[in-house]
């Protein structure tokens, strides 16, 4: 659960409890003990719970991964991804998280979904999504423009806000504001350099996340690079 949901609960006096699981280990793997109350984290492992943090970067963010009894043994019938997800009994998950001096587990995004720059450093989409949060707009991702636009040399990097609005909304000059004062909060290398605006429901799955990979073909199939908007 995003953090300012999580702060917006416990302010009202109704502690959360957060928790990370993935349907291949059966159940929860973490979960926050309030002791005290933490917004940024997904909590500590549970009992019987090992969680490792792979080839972390300087910050310490690698993917995350556990071995536990309740780890599925196999998916069915498929061998191959079998091998690939689970490694001498730890199973990849694919997120990338970082275990803080407490224990505490906090997850920044997909591995696959990483984006790095030619200056080696590592952005994670969902964490510069977060600098977002409560924005006044109906839904909204986060891009690399050469990731919507391979054909394209955009010449310089550069992250791309897609946002979609409410209907019959105007994007106004003060929701624009308000990206750019957001913006400016972020380190250089995170800040997005322009915006596009879709018209449609953004594709997502069953449990509502975003079908990025879905809507960056969308996308990249209807607009080109004069629909961006540089900041």
């Amino acid at each position: 659960m995003e953090p300012s949901t999580l702060q917006f609960f416990y302010d009202l006096g109704i502690p959360p409890v957060n928790g990370y699981g993935l349907t291949e280990t059966c159940v929860t793997l973490t979960a926050t003990d309030l002791n005290p109350f933490r917004s940024d984290s997904v909590g500590k492992p549970l009992p019987g719970v090992e969680l490792r943090i792979l080839d972390p970067d300087a910050e310490g963010i690698g993917e995350v991964a556990v071995r536990s009894k309740t780890v599925m043994s196999h998916y069915l019938d498929d061998p191959e991804l079998t091998a690939q997800t689970i490694v001498d009994g730890w199973l990849l998950t694919g997120d990338l998280g970082r275990l803080d001096s407490d224990g505490h587990l906090r997850l920044f995004g997909r591995k696959k979904n990483m984006i790095v720059t030619e200056g080696g450093k590592n952005i994670y989409p969902e964490d510069v999504e977060n600098a977002f949060d409560g924005l006044v707009v109906k839904e909204y991702c986060v891009f690399a423009a050469n990731y919507l636009w391979p054909e394209k040399s955009l010449g310089n990097e550069m992250l791309v806000l897609v946002m979609h609005l409410e209907p019959n909304q105007e994007l106004t000059d003060a929701i624009k504001a308000e990206i750019a004062t957001r913006n400016r909060l972020l380190p250089d290398f995170k800040r997005i350099g322009g915006y596009v605006l879709w018209n449609k429901d953004f594709p997502r799955t069953a449990s509502m996340k975003i079908k990025r990979n879905v809507l960056a073909e969308e996308v990249r199939k209807t607009l080109d690079r004069s629909a961006l908007v540089q900041l």
